[in-house]
């Protein structure tokens, strides 16, 4: 399949000692021809989160094939 296209999108989330609110950070792997990783987005809430998220698929969505 030449125009098969696959990337995962991994998303690390924690809270820090006395904080209330949680941190995320989405990675892109596979995206673009990369192996290695590419910070998407850093967030602090669910809204942020799901924006990121929805921006990643935008942008995975719009990209071109690669040629064979």
């Amino acid at each position: 399949m030449a125009d098969d296209r696959s990337a995962a999108l991994l998303m690390r989330v924690w809270i820090e000692h006395g904080a209330e609110q949680f941190r995320a950070r989405l990675i892109a792997v596979g995206a673009d021809g990369q192996e290695s990783g590419r910070t998407v987005a850093l967030a602090s809430s669910p809204d942020d989160v799901l924006g990121a998220v929805g921006h990643w698929l935008d942008e995975l969505l719009r990209q071109e094939p690669a040629p064979e």
